[in-house]
């Protein structure tokens, strides 16, 4: 690991910076929690770097933490956590034997090092990308990938409506659709982001405010066979209206707050079908973890798959990070550089 000066000096003016040193050596930077909040709940902070490693854990240098909806939801408190507490549950790290592996589910991920056990770790299959363009494919990737694969098997010829379609997890799931032969409505909050859904691949596109319109469009009277939802409460009422005859409503995130109580008669009318998925059910496992990774790898490297590299910022701009994330105006991955300053 990288000596660090015992005179430390904080760079860092917007952010709170607390010290704490260990007995024996100087602590490392990472993010976190005293309080739920707002994006200036996140504190950079400096700890006692991970020490006396459990036999079945392995200490990694962090060479890239992914940003999620999750964290938002965890610093809000949405999902409480035990506080104070770390934040962050991905990301893709070096052993100090040199291999390298990513992880989905380890909290404390915003931080330069972590200790994490042997079950959360999967090594990375050979590739030639770059840490920012395989971060992506983590998360959001393999969100997507089991939304079309697991939630909802995609068959040839059904009809998907894709809320925030242009987000991370939206434009890979675009893609993974047209490749199962699927036709994909794609609901954005502006036209500009409405032709970039269009450019990946979705057959109509409109903002929110079109949704009846463009579904009609598409489909006449019949409706949808899938909705794909990661808005929430904004959303929720007027997509799941659009279902067709035996559809599935897939819930798989709350961006603009969690859903009201729902009614189950409600499914009654055309025998529907409502699913709130998580990501941990569907990588539970190395193999599973690696086979979705290597399908979409192999996807990307045959030509069917695009997306922007991630959009990296210092421990120190986490903030910034977040805020950006929030704003539900960004296409594509949010990262973290723990190293870098």
């Amino acid at each position: 690991m990288p000596e660090r000066a015992s005179g430390f000096k904080s760079p860092f003016g917007h952010i709170r910076v607390k010290t704490i040193l260990s007995s024996r050596l100087l602590g490392v930077r990472a993010i976190r929690i005293s309080h739920h909040g707002g994006a200036e709940a996140l504190s950079l902070e400096e700890i006692p770097p991970p020490t006396n490693t459990p036999v079945d854990h392995l200490r990694l240098r962090v060479d890239i933490a992914g940003v999620n909806f999750i964290d938002v939801y965890h610093r809000r408190g949405q999902y409480p956590l035990p506080l104070p507490s770390g934040i962050g549950i991905e990301g893709i790290g070096t052993a100090e034997n040199g291999e390298r592996y990513f992880w989905l589910s380890a909290m404390g991920s915003y931080a330069q090092e972590i200790s994490l056990p042997f079950g959360a770790l999967t090594p990375l299959p050979n590739n030639s990308l770059s840490d920012e363009d395989l971060l992506p494919l983590l998360c959001q990737g393999m969100t997507a990938h089991y939304l079309v694969d697991s939630a909802y098997p995609v068959s040839e010829g059904d009809v998907a409506l894709v809320t925030a379609a242009v987000g991370g997890v939206g434009l890979i799931l675009i893609q993974l659709l047209k490749a199962r032969g699927a036709k994909v409505i794609a609901l954005t909050s502006s036209k500009e982001r409405a032709e970039r859904a269009l450019d990946h691949g979705a057959d109509i596109a409109g903002l929110y405010d079109e949704m009846e319109k463009v579904t009609h469009d598409l489909t006449g009277d019949d409706g949808v066979n899938v909705v794909y939802d990661s808005v929430g409460k904004d959303t929720f009422d007027r997509s799941f209206g659009l279902l067709g005859n035996g559809g599935m409503f897939v819930l798989y995130g709350g961006a603009s707050g969690p859903v009201p109580p729902f009614d189950l008669m409600r499914l009654n009318s055309k025998s529907l079908a409502i699913r709130r998925p998580t990501l941990a059910t569907y990588t539970a496992s190395v193999p599973e973890r690696l086979r979705r990774l290597q399908d979409l790898l192999s996807l990307r490297g045959r030509g069917l798959l695009r997306y922007p590299s991630a959009t990296v910022f210092t421990l120190a701009d986490a903030a910034k990070a977040h805020l950006l994330l929030e704003s539900r105006q960004h296409s594509g991955k949010i990262g973290l550089a723990p190293w870098k300053i």
